[in-house]
């Protein structure tokens, strides 16, 4: 890279952030770095190709969401995961494998890193190498989560989940009650493995509720912390309200 942009990283949310990986870096390292990255900016609903990741599997998230994406044969999309600000993702394998696609799910930057560079900085440096470890447990501890959500948890109760995710990646420490929703509805409903109008019901029922204060689509303030936190870990009774049981056929045989 030129010196601009080296001064271009020196901007990014990736060196600026504390909690994130160029953070940790030495200005020479940083250089290094740089010189063998090369960034790239991804409109929503761009993908990255798969010979594009063959030559640059690292892939680090600087701005913006970026989905892993399954679209089966009849149309039907999925959403495994959300890859937010600072997480970093290694697809070395990537091509023994078909693991989807990532897609941005509004503009976003990311930056493509050498894998050789990346290994050298981690074996150089043990906070590089700390925060980067954490970023990958962060991301086994959240596709652990998801799973679980997905499986065993109702509508109200996966959207619950999904809002404190929210709070713990993009909410200011001066002002934890407010969040960010850093997708569309219509892609948080595949994520959440509801439809959209599901989704679009659940949060006015906790917006009728008077747990959740909508100050925009994408940004709402957490009024009743206590109850929220009991539904996303399955109190019924906490949204009962919102999401009634529905009643049980029993089928009788002669």
């Amino acid at each position: 890279m030129t010196a601009d942009s080296t001064q271009k990283c020196r901007k990014c949310a990736l060196f600026l952030d504390g909690r994130y990986f160029c953070a940790q870096l030495s200005s020479e390292q940083l250089t290094e770095l740089s010189n063998e990255s090369r960034a790239l900016t991804l409109e929503r609903g761009e993908a990255l190709s798969a010979d594009g990741l063959k030559s640059w599997p690292i892939i680090a998230i600087s701005a913006g969401v970026v989905s892993i994406q399954h679209l089966l044969k009849d149309g039907r999309k999925s959403i495994a995961a959300f890859l937010m600000p600072g997480d970093i993702i290694d697809l070395r394998s990537f091509s023994r494998r078909t693991r989807g696609q990532l897609v941005a799910l509004g503009k976003s930057e990311v930056c493509r890193v050498s894998p050789q560079m990346l290994d050298m900085m981690v074996a150089a440096n043990p906070g590089a190498r700390t925060v980067l470890w954490e970023n990958l447990r962060d991301q086994s501890f959240r596709a652990m989560d998801h799973a679980a959500d997905l499986a065993k948890k109702r509508a109200l109760e996966k959207l619950a989940s999904f809002i404190f995710e929210c709070r713990s990646h993009y909410s200011a420490a001066a002002a934890p009650e407010f969040v960010s929703i850093p997708v569309r509805r219509v892609d948080l409903a595949d994520y959440l493995g509801m439809q959209p109008e599901t989704l679009s019901r659940c949060f006015h029922d906790l917006e009728d509720q008077g747990i959740l204060d909508f100050k925009s689509l994408s940004a709402v303030a957490i009024s009743d912390v206590p109850t929220l936190r009991r539904i996303a870990n399955g109190d019924r009774a906490a949204g009962l309200a919102a999401e009634p049981e529905k009643p049980i056929k029993i089928l009788r045989f002669a």
